[in-house]
């Protein structure tokens, strides 16, 4: 086995997946039965060894087992991730099939989701229709992800003819081959790692003129960039910089403000960002049009986008859609 990578195996009748773990030689195994173990009740690690060997190698050695379970897998889905008081996120709101590997963080972005909106209602900062705004945006993404791995899921495991040529002969190599590919390898992880999930058509997001193209959008997830906030300061990562308890108003390429956002300073901070060579690089490498500004939630996704900075289109985002308290007018 490849050291320190996801190791695959992909056979005519399932498959074996070998994760590395912290430590030497410490792997994760998980794969499928072979059919006369399954249904037993006492089955032991050593029961499926003969099958891990023949297909991943017959030299593997195991010297210790820490832990070993069998499962099912299920594909559901709750119909309402809201009724009244009560919220469901997690497994208990979707679970499915481990293809594809976004459980874990299809939950802990259930979880950012909520949280913020959850946190500004019960402080009295918002009014409490903005809770209805996270079944709107994750339920979506839940059935996007169950269909996705359903079908991926049934594909691996088929027992068909077809579905075993297809697993060692079609994607064992197009696999490999789409996989070394740089630009590949940045679509798959902005999968898997569930930054490229976007929320372009909640009622909280509004562009308010077509970006370029490549650009982030109203609901797009806020893109990772080291920049200088002030002229004579240090680059630093954007999401070191700016907190997940607060909106944040970033400003490029126009001067600060002129007149008081009608946020409360409380819940918005404002960041006018220097001209400067290295922001420049970084803004061109993200397609960061100049001038711009971007209003980001808390959970760093872009509530609100533009080109000329806009205070009355913020004040009436802020106060409709986001349903945050904001000053009175004068």
């Amino acid at each position: 086995m490849v050291p320190d990578e996801v190791n695959v195996y992909l056979y005519k009748d399932g498959f074996h997946l070998l994760f590395p773990m912290r430590g030497q030689d410490h792997w994760r195994l998980v794969g499928i039965l072979p059919a006369a173990l399954r249904g037993k009740d006492d089955l032991r690690f050593e029961d499926v060894l003969p099958s891990v060997r023949e297909e991943a190698g017959a030299g593997l050695a195991f010297e210790e087992c820490n832990w070993f379970s069998t499962y099912r897998i299920h594909h559901r889905s709750a119909s309402r991730f809201r009724e009244g008081r009560a919220f469901v996120l997690g497994d208990a709101a979707h679970i499915h099939s481990p293809v594809g590997a976004q459980g874990m963080n299809t939950g802990l972005q259930d979880a950012y989701n909520l949280g913020w909106k959850l946190a500004l209602v019960t402080q009295g900062r918002a009014d409490a229709a903005l809770l209805d705004s996270y079944e709107a945006e994750r339920l979506p993404v839940a059935r996007r992800l169950l269909d996705t791995t359903d079908r991926g899921f049934k594909l691996v495991v088929s027992d068909r003819w077809w579905a075993g040529l297809l697993r060692t002969e079609v994607l064992a190599r197009v696999g490999a081959l789409a996989m070394s590919r740089p630009r590949i390898q940045r679509t798959a992880f902005r999968v898997v790692s569930q930054i490229g999930i976007h929320y372009r058509a909640s009622a909280l997001s509004l562009s308010l003129n077509d970006p370029p193209a490549g650009a982030p959008r109203a609901g797009d997830r806020f893109p990772w960039m080291r920049l200088r906030f002030t002229a004579d300061g240090p680059q630093e990562d954007v999401f070191d910089k700016l907190d997940d308890l607060h909106f944040h108003l970033l400003v490029f390429g126009q001067p600060a403000p002129q007149q008081p956002l009608l946020i409360p300073a409380e819940l918005v901070r404002v960041h006018v960002l220097p001209a400067d060579p290295d922001n420049a690089a970084e803004l061109a490498r993200q397609k960061l049009p100049l001038p711009s500004f971007y209003l980001l939630r808390p959970d760093g996704h872009v509530a609100l986008c533009g080109a000329q900075l806009d205070l009355a289109a913020i004040a009436r985002h802020a106060a409709g859609p986001l349903g945050l308290r904001t000053l009175p007018l004068g």
